[in-house]
């Protein structure tokens, strides 16, 4: 049988590595870049008492950004088969046994790419409405002339046509709106940056609009009502997300003007 690598970034999450990895331990390999994490995420996934001990290949590199720990972590892989798993995931036993089957000899895989649908889950119920669902991430795919792109919300530019895999990966179980607010922050900042270096600007029309805008578009539009009071929480964060952004770009534009001014 093909093998196959399953990839993993990771950076402090100690709370999350260790069902992440008891999903995989069908994988040939198991593949952790560890950003030095000052949690205990790297001893976790080394531990020989675990089911993944004989699987696991930790290596340790500083953050650099997600595109970059990406590429790197491509380069680093036994194998050219590669399922990309986020730390806060687990791989479903369906999809597993969905790509041992594509893998089987001696037809293989139809295609070099595969989509992978994601089941988002907030407060430990799954989301099968508004925007985030449907949600197909590029995760699984032979890795010749694959290479990720952008800083946040990165992604594989794959050099073929990529098919869907329906059988789940399941994304954030625990998760909860003080996490997902952690992790709006550092996204928004980064969001924010390349738009302002892109040329892009914000004023107080979107300041105002986009907030009501993206959370009635979510609850209505992509039938997030659907999902009850967990439906009406996702459409209005995701309201929230959009005007942190615009007010971290207007941050960021009026430290651009006083720059200007002290110029001579």
């Amino acid at each position: 049988m093909v093998p196959v690598s399953a990839v993993i970034i990771a950076k402090n999450e100690e709370e999350q590595i260790s069902a992440c990895l008891a999903s995989l331990t069908w994988a040939d390999e198991i593949l952790v870049v560890d950003a030095f994490s000052s949690d205990r995420t790297a001893e976790i996934c080394r531990d020989p008492s675990r089911p993944w001990a004989s699987r696991i290949r930790v290596l340790q590199r500083e953050w650099s950004g997600f595109k970059d720990q990406r590429n790197f972590s491509l380069q680093q892989a036994r194998y050219d088969w590669v399922l990309c798993v986020d730390a806060d995931e687990t791989c479903s036993p369906e999809l597993a046994q969905k790509i041992r089957n594509l893998l089987e000899p001696p037809e293989g895989p139809q295609f070099h790419a595969y989509k992978v649908r994601r089941v988002e889950y907030l407060l430990g119920k799954a989301i099968h409405h508004g925007m985030w669902n449907p949600s197909y991430q590029d995760r699984f795919f032979h890795r010749q002339g694959v290479y990720y792109v952008n800083d946040v919300h990165e992604y594989p530019i794959f050099p073929g046509p990529a098919a869907q895999l329906h059988e789940p990966l399941h994304h954030f179980p625990q998760l909860t709106p003080e996490k997902i607010l952690n992790k709006m922050n550092r996204y928004t900042t980064i969001e924010a940056r390349d738009r302002i270096a892109q040329g892009k600007r914000t004023n107080w029309f979107h300041l105002i609009g986009t907030f009501p805008a993206m959370s009635l578009k979510t609850y209505f539009y992509y039938g997030a009502y659907k999902d009850g009071m967990h439906g009406l929480i996702v459409s209005l964060l995701e309201g929230v997300s959009r005007v942190v952004r615009h007010i971290k770009m207007w941050q960021f534009q009026l430290e651009l003007e006083k720059k200007r001014d002290r110029q001579p």
